[in-house]
């Protein structure tokens, strides 16, 4: 068996790499390889993107740039994108299975699958055009995620997505009249490495945030929430936010550390240096982020909006508050001060990732997805 998977546009394996994410996203086609399934990566880099082989080993690399010169202007680049199928036929035509990576890069796939008779996986980490059209686009930007999103899941053989609830959005939105096309496989964590460690000492009265600084993050509105008390936050990521963010917390004498952009293979020994992690997102689609902190045994406390209360059972795997300042602030309150009720939160949401967001389980799933496809 062969599988194709086509990066997101503009996306290379040396993008992985510098922010921090290239472990984090091969490990599942590693994983496949050792099944026995012949794994392909196309990829938007250049000829740099085959240093990675010897990280990746026995999955091929194909990086479109070392095929064809790469403009430097941006429409002539997209216009390019197009011809990637013919340029890159002779990779195409040996594979069984194409897969994306993400949405909004299927339209060289959807190509390719018409051209080569192949079977086509639509994967989305989020669903596409439910997430964007939370920050207000144009009406053309969301006529074009519309038509985009439309052709794909009527063309592909087979749709990927990681919740339930992006499921029923998507058989209602974009009237998908066959739900069996559509698999469930939520995001995954690797519990062998994202777990807890006895050796790490723990920074008392401190709080940790990982990700984008971006208006969907609701940063504000967590810092708002830390304004007179004693508790810092430690706050990992970069993004657009960062200077307001900073100005934010020196005006208000609100206790935070700006760590910068970490790689992931440095995540599990960090988040071990804490005891409650905080998502107080506006909204999310299924949060690797949330997960590993889950996985490392640590009291997770999240605003109850969709991607994150699908995921943390109040009170249970974790705490849920709203996105109002005052109610960030209460939950940080509860959770800070029982050191018992944030052990049983830990424990419990360490379970939760093993039973339900288990590397092992997507794996099983995917394997047995491109089975099903090989014979229909």
């Amino acid at each position: 068996m062969r599988l194709l998977l086509f990066f997101t546009y503009g996306i290379s394996l040396k993008t992985w790499d510098e922010t921090g994410l290239i472990d984090r996203e091969i490990i599942l086609y590693k994983k496949l390889t050792e099944k026995g399934i012949k794994v392909s990566f196309i990829t938007y880099g250049d000829k740099s993107d085959f240093k990675y082989s010897d990280k990746l080993r026995n999955v091929e690399i194909i990086p479109f740039y070392a095929f064809i010169k790469q403009p430097s202007n941006k429409i002539l680049k997209f216009i390019q994108s197009f011809f990637l199928p013919f340029i890159l036929r002779k990779y195409f035509k040996k594979v069984d299975i194409i897969k994306t990576n993400q949405m909004s890069t299927t339209w060289a796939p959807i190509i390719a699958k018409l051209l080569f008779k192949k079977k086509l996986i639509v994967r989305c980490g989020f669903e596409w055009y439910r997430f964007l059209r939370k920050k207000n686009p144009s009406l053309l930007v969301m006529f074009y995620m519309y038509i985009t999103e439309y052709l794909s899941y009527h063309i592909a053989n087979s749709i990927i997505l990681t919740s339930e609830d992006d499921k029923q959005y998507i058989i209602r939105k974009f009237h998908i009249s066959d739900s069996e096309k559509i698999s469930v496989i939520p995001n995954y964590i690797d519990a062998e490495i994202f777990k807890p460690l006895a050796d790490v000492s723990k920074k008392q009265d401190h709080l940790l945030f990982i990700g984008r600084l971006t208006e969907q993050k609701n940063l504000f509105n967590l810092l708002s929430a830390l304004k007179g008390s004693h508790y810092t936050l430690d706050i990992v990521g970069d993004g657009k936010l960062k200077e307001p963010l900073m100005l934010f917390a020196s005006e208000n004498g609100i206790k935070v550390n700006f760590l910068g952009r970490l790689p992931n293979n440095e995540i599990p020994r960090l988040l071990n240096q804490y005891e409650v992690f905080v998502l107080p997102s506006l909204y999310e689609g299924n949060p690797k982020v949330l997960l590993e902190a889950m996985s490392c045994g640590l009291a997770v406390i999240g605003t109850n909006v969709e991607g994150i209360n699908n995921i943390i059972k109040h009170k249970e795997n974790g705490y849920l508050c709203e996105i109002d300042n005052q109610s960030i602030r209460d939950a940080i309150n509860v959770v800070m001060k029982d050191q018992n009720f944030r052990k049983q939160m830990g424990n419990n949401a360490r379970k939760h990732v093993i039973d339900y967001h288990s590397i092992d389980a997507a794996l099983e799933k995917e394997t047995d997805l491109y089975k099903t496809l090989l014979i229909k």
